[in-house]
């Protein structure tokens, strides 16, 4: 009878195939977790819909090997036991292949080692936490240059523009004090100290406690771990209490409109780090093309974040091949080497996207390489982001030393 069985599973192996969960001839079911209420919803919304809209126009195009990627999208929040009670739905219920694109360090550090240990891959991480890739981990993909690499950038940076008493400003949680060590750790390498190093709590309206500090120390310049709102409130208290002289950099989760909508002239002068590289004043952008195909408006920052993550994702399951399982595609994005995107320019020229085996220190760094992007004001779109600065790339080498 045993052997009856045993023939019988290896004719139904033959005949269709194995099974991976989320696979099926026609379709791959892959999940992600946005904040699509709340008040972080201004960036999962528009990250969700970039997602979609990249994987409709896939599947306009007949889909990979005859697969449509079918997404589900859950609702967390911004909060990470939401984001472990969504991801468990998904990958135990749902039965999900993979989960791309899920958004807010919290969360992610809430679930990656779940998803790790179930041998789920996920894909693109919207967050910026140096913990997700140290150590590197087999199943766990980050994209988005982490907060130790920022920190060490916008320093270089603040210092090559002759900056010398620089203050730093940060969300004093697991994402700003990755920010705040990178930032004080560039200056200690380059023979400095910050003027002053504040933490704010993340739940906080008001600033003046925080920017009475600011006046006191005398910084030239300021750099910032908030996200909106927080960072827009910050700006508009700091130039309102007289700091209009200073220089604001900030993460690149401020590099959007809804930045400078929110900010209103106060925005002038702000500058953000980037990583990847759109033409938004060209209407035949690739990327802003896709979008509006599915959506009628110009695609933010965060909707283009969701584009790259489902072509990352798509890049993976072509390079996969047609017997797809979860295995195939981490042994896919290891061949990822400066891969640069096709629609959306990842890194510069020579720090575009690199996977290698997890044997490797940096085998999951993502992108290394950011530039400076400027609020200015000009006669014919108004209050802008403009280019201010070429790529500027952190030597990965280094990392120990700054933490």
């Amino acid at each position: 009878m045993k052997k009856v069985v045993s023939m019988l599973f290896v004719v139904i192996l033959l005949v269709f195939g194995f099974a991976e969960a989320g696979v099926t001839e026609k379709e791959i079911l892959v999940g992600t977790f946005q904040a699509m209420s709340g008040p972080v919803a201004p960036i999962g919304r528009p990250m969700a819909q970039g997602m979609q809209a990249y994987f409709n126009y896939i599947n306009e195009q007949g889909g990979i090997y005859g697969r449509k990627i079918n997404l589900i999208i859950a609702d967390d929040q911004f909060n990470p036991a939401k984001t472990v009670v969504e991801v468990r739905r998904m990958v135990e219920q749902d039965g999900v292949f993979a989960i791309v694109g899920g958004l807010g360090t919290p969360g992610i550090l809430a679930v990656e080692g779940y998803l790790n240990n179930r041998g789920v891959p996920f894909v693109y991480l919207g967050g910026g936490s140096i913990e997700f890739s140290l150590p590197p981990k087999k199943y766990i993909f980050p994209v988005q240059p982490n907060y130790i690499v920022e920190g060490n950038i916008i320093v270089n940076y603040l210092v090559e523009q002759g900056h010398k008493r620089i203050a730093v400003v940060y969300r004093n949680a697991e994402d700003g004090q990755e920010f705040s060590k990178s930032a004080v750790g560039t200056l200690k390498n380059l023979g400095m100290q910050p003027v002053a190093n504040i933490a704010v709590d993340p739940l906080k309206t008001d600033f003046t406690s925080e920017i009475t500090q600011l006046l006191a120390t005398k910084p030239d310049a300021i750099a910032m771990c908030l996200f909106m709102p927080q960072s827009v409130t910050f700006v508009r208290q700091a130039k309102q209490f007289g700091m209009t002289s200073q220089r604001y950099v900030m993460s690149y989760a401020n590099s959007s409109e809804s930045y400078i909508e929110l900010a209103g002239d106060a925005a002038e002068g702000v500058e953000v780090t980037a990583w990847v590289f759109v033409d938004f004043a060209n209407p035949e952008d690739n990327a802003i093309q896709i979008y509006q195909k599915y959506y009628n408006a110009i695609p933010d920052a965060y909707a283009i974040a969701g584009m790259i993550a489902a072509e990352v994702f798509v890049e993976a399951v072509t390079r996969a091949g047609p017997n797809l399982t979860r295995e195939g595609l981490v042994a896919a994005l290891e061949t990822f080497d400066n891969w640069r995107g096709h629609f959306i320019a990842l890194g510069d020229e020579n720090h575009g996207l690199t996977y290698k085996d997890i044997s490797q220190f940096d085998a999951r760094m993502g992108v290394t390489s950011m530039y400076i992007m400027k609020v200015a004001d000009t006669e014919e779109y108004g209050l802008i982001w403009t280019v201010a600065s070429p790529w500027m790339s952190y030597d990965v080498a280094d990392l120990l030393g700054v933490l």
